[in-house]
């Protein structure tokens, strides 16, 4: 997986998917080691969805 934040290359499967740090029960986010930000992997289609729409307007436009 790679972080939506920083970009950093990490293994979601040694890391785990919950910090049990804020209550919510069944959390699914997996934490960064490197910057910590909280990627939800329920979003990976509508990220990457997000990701070819800007790069396509990006493409149109420059």
């Amino acid at each position: 997986m790679n972080c939506r934040l920083c970009g950093h290359e990490f293994d979601e499967e040694s890391i785990g998917r919950s910090c049990h740090g804020c209550g919510k029960k069944e959390c699914s986010a997996i934490h960064c080691p490197k910057c910590g930000y909280a990627n939800h992997p329920e979003y990976e289609q509508e990220f990457k969805f997000i990701i070819s729409l800007k790069n396509k307007l990006k493409s149109i436009f420059s």
